[in-house]
């Protein structure tokens, strides 16, 4: 879905912002190219292309002042640590062929980057994990005892109910919250219980829309047999 052409501006010109960038030799083979995306992102935002016509600026809805984030071709940057969009500019990395990336600017964004990125096996340069982050990313820590058993080691994927959610979750967030900060907070705090929600083996049901729209297109037969 692609928005009008940006206004040409040159990037130098935009605010400070966190970094996501390939940290492996320069003569690595991996792509640096502006614009080279897992087709699932381009569905997922309103695109601002520069004057070349590549995908550079990405937006949550239309009513948005500042990208969710921006495609710089060699670097991937964002003003904010939303983890469904650090999530995507890690799975663009993850396209990109960036099995090592270095992380730069705000801590809360350094600190979720570090920690979807365990699911994600790519390495994260530029952030220290604390043991409760080790812990968010499924890493075993000294103070754990060896001999207990784990689920798993390492998070439980989101399952699309939980992705659709939460795309529901920032766009009301977005609108209702109008500090920054606060609505990162937000969001982070229910990424975090979502998560430890999966890891205890429970589920999420789809959003209430999504699932009468599967009623309505189900069969009539698969309903009856359902009763």
């Amino acid at each position: 879905m692609a928005a009008a052409p940006s206004s040409g501006k040159p990037e130098r010109d935009a605010p400070a912002e966190s970094r996501l960038s390939p940290a492996g030799p320069d003569r690595a083979p991996v792509s640096r190219r502006k614009g080279d995306l897992p087709s699932s992102i381009l569905d997922r935002y309103l695109i601002e292309h520069d004057g070349r016509g590549r995908a550079e600026r990405f937006f949550r809805d239309h009513r948005a002042d500042q990208p969710a984030f921006r495609d710089a071709g060699r670097a991937l940057t964002a003003a904010s640590a939303y983890p469904d969009v650090v999530a995507d500019m890690l799975r663009i990395a993850r396209h990109r062929g960036w099995t090592q990336v270095r992380v730069e600017g705000d801590p809360a964004f350094r600190r979720e980057a570090w920690v979807q990125a365990q699911a994600m096996d790519i390495a994260v340069r530029g952030y220290r994990p604390t043991e409760r982050d080790r812990q968010a990313g499924g890493a075993r820590t000294p103070a754990q005892d060896p001999d207990r058993p784990r689920p798993t080691e390492r998070p439980v994927a989101p399952s699309p109910p939980l992705e659709a959610r939460m795309r529901l979750a920032a766009a009301a967030v977005q609108t209702l919250v109008g500090d920054p900060a606060a609505r990162t907070r937000l969001l982070e705090r229910a990424w975090a219980r979502a998560t430890a929600h999966l890891e205890r083996g429970h589920t999420f049901r789809p959003p209430p829309d999504l699932e009468r729209s599967a009623t309505r297109d189900r069969p009539d037969a698969d309903r009856r047999r359902e009763r």
